[in-house]
């Protein structure tokens, strides 16, 4: 058994993540609001958009300045963010409030002022980075192993995962691939490795970018670039901090 020591979404893709104590996994879903929003370059009236590849939105593997945005959630229903440098809220379920939001965003994170960028908002599901609305989970043990190598903070924010459970050694996460498990109510299939790109060089608490490119150091170090595995969550079910993970 594992305890769960975090609880994990990051409401737009590429800003920053947020914890919290508990949440309901749904079947065949995302955590609430992960990934729901993503900032997109090409002009659109439709603030809307159906899934599609990381390659048609900004974010920290093609634009590493937007970590240096500091966000806040103030509310979760309705999904309501602060922009940490102006101290100023904004309702994300407001056109007028999503229009400043990504005005100030841009030019918090210098992104050029003669390209546009939009705010969009999945029609169903999360824009994550795989099509399949699968939650990611990490072992400590493979967070703090890369954190102690590369010298990097002490944040498990940097590596966008949604669930942490305690284990004791290294990528021994990767061992729960083809099994199932339970937290609190929920049950979940495990899936896949998560591959990691260049948006773990970034640091959620200061946006700084890691000396290292660690998916390219990692694959040498340890012959991947895998940290933290794949779910599906296959029955509904509360879960909370307070809750172990235990593999079937």
């Amino acid at each position: 058994m594992h305890d769960i020591k975090s609880i994990c979404f990051f409401p737009i893709k590429g800003l920053g993540g947020f914890e919290r104590d508990k949440c309901v996994l749904v079947a065949d879903e995302l955590i609430q609001n992960d990934r729901k929003f993503a900032l997109a370059e090409v002009p659109t009236s439709d603030t809307t958009t159906p899934w599609l590849p990381k390659k048609h939105f900004k974010q920290l593997v093609n634009f590493p300045s937007l970590g240096k945005v500091s966000i806040e959630l103030i509310s979760d229903n309705p999904l309501i963010l602060r922009i940490n440098q102006i101290n100023q809220d904004f309702n994300l379920s407001d056109e007028n409030d999503k229009t400043s939001f990504t005005m100030h965003i841009k030019k918090l994170s210098h992104f050029p002022s003669n390209q546009e960028l939009c705010l969009v908002q999945s029609i169903k599901g999360g824009l994550t980075d795989t099509k399949d609305q699968w939650i990611s989970i990490g072992g400590t043990a493979s967070a703090n192993e890369i954190i102690e190598k590369y010298d990097l903070d002490s944040s498990y924010l940097r590596f966008r995962l949604n669930i942490w459970a305690a284990t004791s050694t290294p990528f021994e996460e990767f061992n729960w691939i083809g099994r199932k498990g339970r937290i609190g109510e929920a049950r979940l299939a495990f899936l896949a490795p998560v591959g990691r790109c260049n948006a773990i060089n970034v640091s959620a608490q200061t946006g700084e970018v890691s000396s290292y490119i660690l998916p390219q150091a990692m694959r040498t170090d340890y012959g991947h670039s895998n940290l933290g595995v794949f779910a599906h969550v296959v029955k509904s079910g509360k879960i909370s901090t307070s809750d172990r993970l235990v593999i079937d």
